[in-house]
């Protein structure tokens, strides 16, 4: 009895807390209802998946899942990715839409998609080739507005 009494608490416990991270994503209003478009002019990764230099879409996966699912596709042709998010928040928007990319020697990956105006931004999960990466040289971020391709970098 008392098993089934503690498994029935942190059943409840766990479904709360889900509710309250669902919850939180939304009480703060969706981030990317309009796609970032932006020009790459370097190849990167999105998880261990390797993207080139180009044109690209940043948008919601589904339209069930609001902003958890990321999805960055190349404008012209079929190539495309799918990465679960969560919600990043700044005390002051975003002037114009940016990407926040982690350079570790010459390779990139996206950390961060912020849009336009926007007080909540998209984080990606680092995935295993950019812990390797990091664990292997320098690191560096890379932020850059999609429309105006100005890219600042700075140590992390």
């Amino acid at each position: 009895m008392k098993n089934v009494v503690i498994r029935r608490l942190v059943q409840i416990g766990f479904l709360a807390v889900i509710a309250t991270v669902y919850g939180a994503g939304s009480a703060y209003g969706q981030s990317l209802s309009s796609p970032v478009r932006a020009t790459i002019p370097f190849d990167f990764a999105v998880a261990d998946q390797k993207f080139p230099a180009g044109e690209y879409s940043f948008s919601r996966g589904q339209t069930t899942s609001g902003d958890l699912v990321l999805r960055v596709s190349k404008v012209e042709g079929n190539q495309a990715a799918f990465r679960l998010t969560s919600a990043v928040i700044s005390s002051v928007p975003k002037q114009s839409a940016t990407l926040i990319f982690h350079q570790y020697g010459d390779q990139y990956f996206l950390s961060q998609v912020w849009p336009a105006g926007g007080k909540v931004g998209r984080l990606l999960y680092e995935s295993n080739a950019e812990r390797e990466a990091r664990a292997a040289g320098r690191t560096s971020n890379v932020a850059m507005r999609a429309r105006n391709v100005s890219i600042s970098a700075g140590q992390r």
